[in-house]
């Protein structure tokens, strides 16, 4: 496995990491706001849609800075022959 493909792979599990977090950020605080004053249960599903595109959002951004990154490496190797 090559050093890109490996980065990648730490990347998607970080990402996942941070969908799984920022879901629970975000219903825990919709939670504290409505529970403590009585009110009934909120649906969690657009508190997992947010994590998930949270997740995405960060995932996108560093797949494109690491293609970045790996394409200028290879233009010098290629440039240094």
């Amino acid at each position: 496995m090559d050093k890109y493909t490996q980065k990648l792979i730490e990347e998607g599990f970080i990402s996942l990491l941070l969908a799984w977090l920022s879901y629970l950020f975000f219903y825990q605080n919709l939670l504290l706001y409505k529970w403590q004053k009585g009110l009934p249960l909120p649906s969690k599903t657009p508190f997992v849609i947010a994590g998930v595109l949270i997740g995405t959002g960060y995932f996108l951004y560093k797949w494109s800075r690491l293609k970045e990154k790996f394409k200028e490496s290879k233009s010098f190797r290629f440039l240094a022959r």
